[in-house]
């Protein structure tokens, strides 16, 4: 519980949490470790009580939480590798997923998004728009096993892309996050830490030059986490973008008056001033001429 060492505290100095007060809260959070975390455990912890009338008052309202601390990507223990090598052997799609992210450092929207024609076989390479890896020995093997545990569940599909379902193997689109969450559920990292420790991996080898990570990896120059102490962040130089101005849409009576030169303004102001601003000729038809009123 985050909010022990606080009543730990509280106890030494009150005799009940109703003498808190929002300077003795704000001074304790000052000499936190971690401000930010404790901060909204108090939060939560006074606004229960609060609103179970305990309280009286409520000292956390309306305090800042403070900034989040920033996660440090860390490599996974040997014991979770070998939890995930041995959850993959029993599962293609997994094994496929898992070296996908794991070995090539793929989000986990591009293993979805992937086309079927990405896995090039003869040309020993993993390609298709920025991805451009070489087919490594574990990922080419796990690539063929479901490729064929694909074709002999859906012979006929006509899904271009390389993940299938029950409902995807009837039309043209990718797979969702629903159908990759079951198959990472019971692994013991999740896919993003997959990727990150594929990173830290690549990183270590060469050296952590931020360019080549850029590149190899698809991350984003402005994040310092997987950059050595000796070398310096990439910092693009910020450009400007235009607002590409709104069209207003044509409604139908605005297609029909320009197709015709009259136009039988009805008391309508709205309409006559829209029409006379676009150049189009105005013309009020008498009522008498027309047996009946336009009103």
């Amino acid at each position: 519980m985050a909010s022990t060492p606080f009543l730990l505290d509280c106890s030494k100095r009150h005799r009940t949490l109703r003498q808190v007060t929002r300077a003795g809260l704000t001074e304790w959070l000052s000499q936190c470790a971690a401000p930010h975390n404790d901060a909204v455990a108090l939060r939560n912890m006074f606004k229960t009580l609060k609103s179970q009338r305990l309280l009286f008052a409520y000292p956390a309202r309306g305090r800042s939480l403070g900034a989040r601390p920033a996660s440090v990507p860390t490599p996974l223990s040997p014991e979770a590798i070998q939890t995930l090598a041995a959850a993959a052997e029993g599962d293609p799609a997994l094994k496929l997923l898992v070296a996908l992210i794991g070995i090539h450092a793929l989000y986990p929207h591009e293993t979805r998004e992937l086309p079927l024609a990405a896995v090039g076989f003869t040309g020993g390479r993993l390609g298709h728009g920025n991805i451009d890896h070489p087919l490594d020995a574990f990922t080419r093997q796990a690539a063929a096993d479901y490729i064929q545990l694909r074709h002999s569940r859906r012979p006929h599909t006509r899904n271009p892309h390389l993940f299938l379902s029950s409902q995807t193997a009837h039309s043209r689109t990718p797979v969702t996050i629903g159908w990759m969450q079951p198959l990472l559920k019971d692994l013991p990292v999740a896919a993003q830490r997959l990727r990150e420790d594929r990173i830290l991996e690549g990183t270590a080898v060469t050296g952590a030059d931020p360019q080549h990570t850029c590149a190899r990896y698809s991350t984003s120059p402005l994040t310092p986490d997987f950059a050595a102490p000796g070398h310096s962040t990439l910092t693009p130089c910020p450009t400007k973008t235009r607002r590409t101005p709104r069209r207003r849409p044509v409604t139908a009576s605005a297609r029909g008056a320009a197709r015709s030169p009259l136009y039988v303004v009805c008391g309508n102001d709205k309409k006559r001033t829209a029409r006379g601003a676009s150049g189009l000729v105005l013309a009020q038809e008498p009522a008498a001429a027309a047996g009946r009123s336009y009103r």
